[in-house]
């Protein structure tokens, strides 16, 4: 029996008060689905009512909730319509309320038509809902009456107020569905975060700690500890560049986290590992300020919120993780430090604790030895950097110790196998790219013991002192700057010193004009063999010039140029003062 009717104002706005208490009562966006359907029937004169939503990917309407006491069909096998033959793609589409005064006689939409035929219903309103179901396909609300009525602006601002009701009501309820989902993955985070921390006192348990992280990371990330030279990265969700174990990191890689130092967390960067480059978000890893790798996530989309915080977390168990390896490291580097002013300053006097000092760095002093000195601009190396090299140093020359002293990175190495000077090629190779552009290299000769360092250290800062003065870069041999350059960098400046001034005549210590015309006379006069005539075209004056000089200088200051081992002595302490004077005194 049909309960259609005209209602009054009074009995809309009651209503409408109930309908409101009635849609409060859901607890989800389901129910209030289910209770607005059958809700408008109860306090209305409509006798069904149902809620469709348009499938534009399948292209139907389908009906989720329905209330029709008069047909009790199961909906969850029904398909739906034809969106094309069904009324909803209209409202939709038009934003605005559809009125069918008789649904089982109109030929606009067959499909509608014959449901409203088979189901006995006849006037018909849709209101489009400004809410969407939960896999965000738009829905629209709709009543019918089982008789033809008149709708007229009181009914249809009814059924307006309705939908309203429910679309606040549902975004409420998806508001405290998103809080409530929030809570639960903050709590996850917070146990996962726990979880993480708690393995982080295990170095062992890098394994355990990856797999605890792909719970706080989105997927696709790894991380870099430059303290160790590892990686860090779940088995299970491997990242998608080329790393054979996690002890053996690409250099690329090495260098796009050292290069990560001071960029803002979530910076967007191109990584190129083994040739291949892929968009990577790297956030840098401090701890104490000292830059100690970095965090490299890789995925198109930006972290949510959420991802953001438990990226955070995740970065405070790897800092903590990473913690045990960067006290290590700077501890030993304080230790060697030590040890190596000790033995570059000859203070010698309790030998066995030198020894012992030295074997708590794993390294033998009683082994043949290079010294190898690097000077880089600035003067400066970073934690990272200094860790880099040293364990470059370790993998290439075996045992080593390092430590940064008076602007310079020292490098002892144990050369027992006599393979130090073959390998420097392959070291240079593997830290070049970190190196400032300049950065010059020397290494001693073979040490017998470590008493013969601080002379090794001398000859090392000479010889560096000459490439410097000549701009060479890289590894400082007698190829690059000249045999003559670096024999003279290993004499000692005291026995250098003492035979310029017994050599040199004084007029040769001036800088005024006669003493650099002198100078340049004498020099052209031994390059050129003590030939005359050569000497004079050189200097372009006239021979008789030349010997009148020559006469003068002979005379003043008692030299004899006839002499073959004196004119020998005078133009290697010329040679020895113009390479003294290129790098200071």
């Amino acid at each position: 029996m049909s309960r259609s009717g005209k209602l009054s104002l009074a009995n809309h706005f009651r209503n409408i008060s109930s309908l409101a208490r009635f849609i409060d009562e859901s607890q989800d966006a389901e129910e209030t689905y289910l209770l607005l359907t059958r809700g408008v029937c109860a306090h209305s004169q409509w006798d069904m009512s149902s809620i469709q939503v348009l499938d534009s990917v399948a292209g139907l309407a389908i009906p989720i909730v329905r209330h029709d006491p008069f047909n009790q069909s199961d909906l969850s096998n029904f398909p739906g319509w034809d969106a094309r033959l069904s009324p909803v793609g209209k409202v939709l589409e038009e934003g605005r309320p559809l009125i069918l005064q008789d649904a089982a006689a109109q030929d606009e939409f067959p499909g509608f038509r014959d449901d409203a035929r088979r189901r006995g219903y006849r006037t018909t309103v849709m209101i489009p809902l400004e809410v969407r179901d939960a896999e965000r396909r738009q829905m629209v609300y709709s009543v019918a009456a089982r008789a033809v009525i008149e709708v007229d602006e009181t009914d249809l601002s009814f059924l307006q107020c309705v939908a309203e009701l429910v679309t606040i009501a549902v975004r409420k309820m998806r508001k405290l569905e998103d809080e409530r989902e929030q809570a639960q993955r903050m709590r996850a985070i917070l146990e996962n975060m726990t979880a993480s921390l708690t393995k982080t006192l295990d170095t062992e348990a890098a394994g355990t700690l990856a797999a605890g992280l792909s719970s706080l990371f989105p997927a696709g990330w790894l991380a870099v500890d430059l303290t160790s030279g590892r990686g860090l990265f779940d088995p299970e969700v491997p990242p998608p560049v080329a790393l054979a174990t996690a002890r053996r990191v690409p250099e690329d890689l090495i260098l796009a986290a050292i290069s990560a130092r001071g960029l803002a967390s979530g910076t967007v960067m191109d990584l190129t590992v083994a040739g291949s480059t892929i968009r990577a978000e790297v956030s840098p890893l401090q701890i104490d300020g000292s830059h100690v790798g970095a965090l490299f996530f890789f995925r198109s989309q930006p972290l949510s919120d959420h991802e953001r915080i438990a990226a955070q977390a995740g970065r405070l168990a790897l800092s903590s993780f990473i913690l045990r390896s960067f006290i290590e490291f700077k501890s030993r580097r304080v230790t060697a430090r030590r040890l190596m002013s000790r033995l570059f300053s000859g203070d010698w006097r309790d030998r066995d604790e030198m020894l012992d000092e030295a074997h708590r760095l794993d390294f033998d002093l009683q082994a043949p030895l290079r010294l190898v000195v690097l000077r880089l601009p600035g003067g400066s190396v970073d934690d990272g950097t200094h860790s880099f090299i040293l364990r470059s140093a370790q993998s290439v020359f075996g045992a080593s110790v390092s430590c940064l002293l008076d602007g310079d990175l020292m490098l002892l190495l144990d050369d027992r196998a006599g393979e130090a000077v073959r390998q420097q090629g392959l070291f240079l190779s593997r830290i070049r790219s970190l190196l400032p552009e300049g950065t010059a290299l020397v290494m001693s000769e073979l040490v017998e013991g470590f008493e013969a360092l601080p002379k090794a250290r001398e000859t090392c800062a000479n010889t560096l002192e000459v490439a410097q003065s000549m701009q060479a870069s890289g590894w400082v041999t007698p190829v690059k700057v000249g045999e003559f350059p670096a024999l003279m960098a290993s004499a000692e400046m005291v026995k250098v010193e003492a035979y310029l001034g017994s050599v040199l005549p004084e007029v040769l210590n001036g800088t005024g004009r006669k003493a650099q015309a002198a100078a340049e006379t004498i020099e052209t006069f031994l390059k050129t063999g003590r030939r005359y005539q050569e000497a004079a075209d050189a200097l372009g004056i006239h021979v008789s010039t030349l010997r009148y000089r020559l006469e003068q200088l002979s005379d003043q200051h008692g030299l004899d140029f006839d002499d073959s081992d004196k004119c020998f002595e005078l133009d290697l302490a010329i040679r020895l003062q113009k390479l003294r004077s290129s790098y200071g005194p």
